[in-house]
């Protein structure tokens, strides 16, 4: 019996550990542009759970401990502390992603954030000032443009926030990434596994779009778009969760002492 209440205590202590944080990590914040949090607005919407890590980032911490996917908002890096914060913890966002995190960034000012610092070598992503109306998905069957709904090119048509079209602040460069999705040549969406994660980088704002947008028909397909990004991610954090497969071992192990 004694056996059985250590083995049973341990066992809930993982549990607790486990569920002690949500899946997602956010930092998000209402850039002087569209003047809303747009991220945890939609997630909301959704009824997705989260950790705000938004006050800690602005304080200059960034915590990620039990988190599988860091979600930036689009034009987050409008404020100065959390633009900082992440530059100095370029170390800790390589760690989580070398250990099967995934980091999204929407898009960024270019005044705000022009060169990435944070991403790892080798790679590479410098946002630049144009605004571009096309988007061509180069991917179409990639589960960012298949699930829970299926788009293409012309749910990305005609997006707009006051004068901003589709794609807002292209990428100018980039190195390292698998182009998802490209506008005039540059990329729109990129992917880029490092070790055991992935980066995703985009010069679009479903976030801000969804909850912004100048009109009933942005809103929707933007919204439509972040539900497959949010679908993805959790998907393919989830695959790679440290305790996704131990949980069944210990209630295995409990069992074994009934």
């Amino acid at each position: 019996m004694l056996r059985l209440w250590i083995v049973g205590l341990w066992t809930a202590g993982c549990l607790i550990g486990t569920q002690a944080a949500e899946w997602l990590a956010v930092i998000d914040y209402a850039d002087e542009w569209t003047q809303v949090r747009g991220l945890t607005e939609s997630l909301d919407r959704m009824g997705v759970r989260y950790d705000d890590r938004t006050e800690a980032a602005q304080n200059g911490e960034l915590i990620l401990e039990g988190n599988r996917v860091l979600f930036l908002s689009s034009m987050v890096t409008n404020d100065p502390r959390i633009h900082q914060a992440l530059d100095d913890n370029a170390e800790k966002i390589a760690a989580f992603v070398q250990s099967g995190g995934i980091v999204i960034e929407p898009t960024q000012a270019d005044q705000n954030e022009a060169n990435v610092d944070w991403l790892p070598e080798p790679l590479r992503v410098v946002r630049s000032d144009p605004d571009r109306p096309q988007f061509t998905i180069v991917e179409p069957d990639h589960p960012l443009f298949t699930a829970p709904n299926r788009m293409t090119d012309d749910d990305f048509a005609g997006w707009g926030h006051q004068g901003w079209p589709t794609v807002w602040e292209v990428i100018a460069v980039q190195e390292g990434f698998t182009v998802l999705a490209e506008s005039a040549g540059s990329m729109a969406v990129g992917e880029a596994e490092y070790e055991a994660g992935r980066f995703l980088m985009m010069c679009v704002a479903p976030d801000k779009y969804a909850v912004a947008g100048n009109d009933n028909r942005t809103k929707e397909q933007a919204f439509r778009f972040f539900e497959n990004i949010v679908n993805y991610v959790q998907g393919a954090a989830l695959s790679v969760r440290p305790d996704a497969e131990t949980l069944p071992v210990l209630w295995g192990a409990l069992r074994r002492f009934d």
